[in-house]
């Protein structure tokens, strides 16, 4: 038995709108990322550090967006200065992206 491609990573940017509280709306590529990367991020949420828990948004966010060429879009000490609505949108953008949308199956 093989897995096909739908099990494994695209190279393939998607192209989310992001709304941010103000109303304005700003179209952004995202990449997939793979899950060990996503396990991090689960792993960050609950580490007794309150450090890496702070950072785990910003650090997910960095994994996933990417300029429309494909090279990263921002870095990690940018990512930590985002605004709390703009970080929540953005990772809602990534969730969405890897399946963890609200849409996503298995969601009810």
């Amino acid at each position: 038995m093989s897995l096909n491609k739908d099990f494994f990573v695209s190279d393939t940017l998607h192209e989310r709108t992001v709304k941010l509280p103000d109303g304005s709306e700003h179209p952004l590529h995202f990449a997939e990322i793979p899950a060990t990367e996503f396990r991090r991020f689960q792993m960050a949420e609950f580490s007794e550090d309150e450090d890496v828990r702070a950072g785990s948004m910003a650090k997910l966010i960095v994994a996933s967006l990417r300029e429309p060429d494909g090279k990263p879009a921002i870095k990690y000490e940018q990512a930590i200065l985002l605004k709390p609505a703009a970080a929540k949108a953005l990772t809602a953008a990534v969730l969405d992206v890897n399946g963890y949308g609200k849409d996503a199956p298995g969601k009810e």
